[in-house]
């Protein structure tokens, strides 16, 4: 069992006292809750009121709570074992009953395009093989929250969204990559998966940060100090604002998205996170990994998760007109966020596409990211997680011997050569390296670069290398450098 945290709460909603019972947007019929945990559910009421709250799969499955001064209340629930459909009922100045409500695993995805991309053709949408994938959803216990884009200069406790139940009249707009992480999960533990989808396309990491954690990072000040003062000047934000068409405050702003699509969620009980952001980021790769370990960090303690899973996707391969190697770079700050703990990384080097920055193979990457889950989360023994992850680079006479993590049953090239391994030089030149499978080993060579100071791999744009494991997971695109190389 999860064990309830002590979380302070700080509610920015309507300061005027409410007249009636009201829930976070999150409590609605057809909803997941996480299951063995005591969930948190709140709200406003009259100041001074009480609500109690009641599931119905126990006569012990209650909650009261007093409505403090301000009209918010945060009551925790109780949750059993995976089931359902339970109703929950939550009485106050009025009743509110909560219908078709199922107890599972909960997952909030986020990022940019490639998580928004949708399972349904649209102008962000459209998978491999679409028509059918959407005529066998025919998964009730899969449920999805669509967060609608808005942006806001103020942490805010309420936003749009409802709950969908998975069938082919709706699976058309969930996250892609969420559901096929979902239907993963589903089929292999048996039991309910919930889906809080909050994506915008094209944003930065940034956007996605809230104000204090933001703060730590010189790119973020300019668009921290337009934020204050857009916020100094009008309090609250017109339609147009909220939904990022004024053209200073835009979902590239920093902390805009936390504030409007994450904040509100918290601290709904979950299980963990997943990411797939960073292309926007290409430019920023120097410190991207450390944005991503303090955004992961901020969300944990945001959620009351402190050890929740965090699983992110390794930005796929595409042809940028403008890659001096920002893309490899990128990649690789991104394989060094696995140094944070309980974090994981799908790579989609084999099922991109370089002439489309969204690939349409999404189901490819929620396998990759359920087996992270399966593997690490759920303790599942029988399950290979991840492609080699590269351990080190060490010079061995004239050439570099690269061992692995993650290699499974062992290494394997999908092609009749070794393609996508470079040296570099201590003066930065580049060349192609030649390389070989020994053992659980890669070795590399090149007359052209008899001491080279770097290993690369899958480091330009578009490259698609082939090394694997022997469960045909890919290897993670890297950078490191030689050990005794001088």
């Amino acid at each position: 069992m999860i064990a309830p945290a002590a979380t302070v709460l700080t509610f920015l909603m309507p300061q005027t006292a409410p007249t009636a019972l009201e829930l976070a947007p999150l409590f609605q019929s057809h909803m997941v809750l996480q299951r063995e945990t005591h969930a948190p559910i709140w709200g406003r009421g009259e100041p001074g009121s009480t609500v109690t709250i009641e599931g119905s799969w126990s006569a012990d499955a209650r909650a009261s709570v007093r409505v403090d001064e301000r009209g918010e209340w945060i009551a925790r629930l109780e949750t059993p074992a995976a089931g359902g459909p339970h109703h929950v009922v939550v009485r106050g100045e009025r009743e509110i009953v909560l219908e078709d409500v199922l107890i599972g695993e909960v997952w909030l995805c986020s990022g940019q395009s490639n998580m928004e991309w949708t399972v349904g053709p649209g102008p962000l949408g459209g998978v491999l093989d679409a028509q059918k994938e959407i005529a066998s959803a025919r998964t009730p216990r899969i449920r999805h929250f669509n967060t609608p884009n808005n942006v806001a200069h103020t942490e805010q406790r309420v936003c749009g969204g409802e709950w969908s139940v998975c069938s082919p009249e709706t699976v058309a707009r969930f996250s892609a990559v969420a559901y096929f992480f979902a239907r993963e999960l589903e089929r292999e533990l048996d039991l309910p998966v919930g889906l809080i989808n909050s994506t915008w396309s094209g944003t930065p990491i940034q956007s996605w940060m809230e104000a204090s954690v933001a703060a730590q990072f010189p790119s973020s000040a300019a668009s921290l100090e337009l934020v204050a003062r857009l916020r100094a000047e009008a309090p609250e934000l017109n339609a147009a604002q909220r939904a990022g068409q004024d053209p200073r405050l835009g979902p590239g702003s920093a902390t805009v998205l936390f504030n409007a699509m994450v904040a509100p969620h918290a601290p709904y009980a979950l299980r963990g996170f997943l990411w797939y952001q960073g292309e926007s980021d290409r430019e920023r790769a120097a410190s991207y990994d450390a944005m991503q370990i303090a955004l992961i960090e901020s969300w944990r303690k945001r959620f009351a998760a402190p050890d929740a899973p965090f699983y992110y996707v390794q930005i796929a391969p595409f042809a940028y007109p403008d890659d001096r190697g920002e893309t490899g770079a990128l990649r690789e700050a991104q394989r060094r966020v696995l140094r944070a703990p309980n974090t994981g990384m799908a790579v989609t080097l084999d099922v991109g596409d370089p002439v489309d920055i969204h690939p349409r193979n999404k189901q490819d990457v929620g396998k990759r990211l359920a087996r992270l889950a399966l593997k690490r989360t759920y303790l599942r023994s029988d399950v290979v997680a991840s492609g080699p992850l590269v351990r080190e680079a060490v010079r061995d006479g004239e050439r570099v011997r690269v061992s692995f993590d993650e290699i499974g049953p062992g290494l394997i090239s999908a092609a009749d050569h070794l393609e996508g391994f470079e040296l570099v030089d201590a003066a930065g030149a580049v060349v192609r390296a030649r390389a070989e499978i020994e053992g659980e080993s890669v070795v590399l060579w090149s007359p052209s670069c008899p001491r080279p100071a770097l290993v690369r791999y899958g480091y330009g744009a578009a490259m698609q290398p082939v090394l694997f494991n022997k469960a045909w997971l890919p290897a993670a695109a890297f950078c490191v450098e030689v050990k005794g190389a001088k």
